[in-house]
């Protein structure tokens, strides 16, 4: 089964929400790269609180998501209450889509696969239910690794570091629920598809080691999720002083650049 983000539906826009300027360089993106039009059908699995689609389905397109997480969706649902608007809303797993071959022009999969233990059944789907000439945009994760700030990404992924290694003296190691980057890739190209990576939008994220370790604390990121609550509660106190020592004060600067990559999948849908 793949990861549900129920437990944190209320507050997943504050937390991993796009900057407004940002999301409307990133949805003029998607809309250019696909050159669509009034006649475009889109598709998300995974469209959760609507951090891609809303801004599409507000400018009136076609769109229909799913997502496992029905709290996710009402929450996208009470942002377009009162609104004429073109979404569809499926609670499914992606990777059994309740869709019919070949129903889509833009299939967007956005942070996603890394969450799903079958992935390339994921990605079968996905394929199956766009058209012969569909476009699948595909984004794996933030990429944090602009060489400009690579210093500023070191200090800000040394806790991350720490965090396992803390995790795997008490015994525990974190398991990769889905795919990564270099996976999902190697498969597209062995399926024979034409692959481009555009940066969409470019930002400065701002943080301090207190913000971030308070993410921690609250367990906001799916990697904590699965982690027993007698070793999360001797960690979080073991990485709290580690930050404090490391770092000298919680309120040190761990801003650095962040972009929005988007992989641009073509000649890749069945016939």
């Amino acid at each position: 089964m793949s990861v549900s983000f129920d437990r944190v539906s209320d507050i997943y826009d504050a937390t991993r929400g796009l900057p407004l300027h940002i999301s409307e360089q990133v949805t003029q993106c998607i809309l250019d790269l696909v050159l669509a039009t009034s006649e475009t059908q889109f598709f998300e699995p995974g469209i959760g609180t609507g951090r891609i689609a809303l801004p599409i389905v507000q400018r009136g397109y076609a769109y229909a998501g799913v997502d496992i997480s029905e709290k996710m969706m009402m929450e996208l649902r009470h942002k377009l209450q009162g609104t004429s608007h073109r979404l569809s809303l499926f609670h499914a797993d992606a990777t059994s889509l309740p869709f019919a071959d070949h129903s889509f022009d833009v299939a967007i999969a956005v942070h996603i696969l890394h969450l799903i233990p079958n992935w390339q059944q994921a990605l079968a789907e996905i394929r199956r239910v766009l058209k012969p000439t569909g476009v699948f945009l595909y984004t794996h994760g933030s990429d944090r690794h602009a060489k400009p700030d690579q210093i500023d990404v070191d200090q800000y992924q040394s806790v991350g570091r720490q965090w396992r290694s803390i995790l795997a003296d008490y015994g525990f190691e974190p398991s990769d629920y889905g795919a990564s980057e270099s996976k999902v890739l190697g498969v597209l190209q062995a399926q024979g598809a034409k692959l481009e990576t555009v940066i969409a939008a470019q930002w400065r994220i701002e943080k301090t080691v207190g913000e971030l370790l308070d993410r921690y604390q609250q367990r906001m990121y799916s990697s904590c999720w699965q982690i027993p609550d007698k070793v999360f509660s001797k960690a979080i106190v073991d990485l709290t002083a580690w930050c404090q020592r490391y770092y000298g004060s919680l309120d040190i600067d761990l801003s650095h650049k962040n972009q929005f990559k988007i992989v641009v999948v073509k000649d890749w849908a069945f016939d």
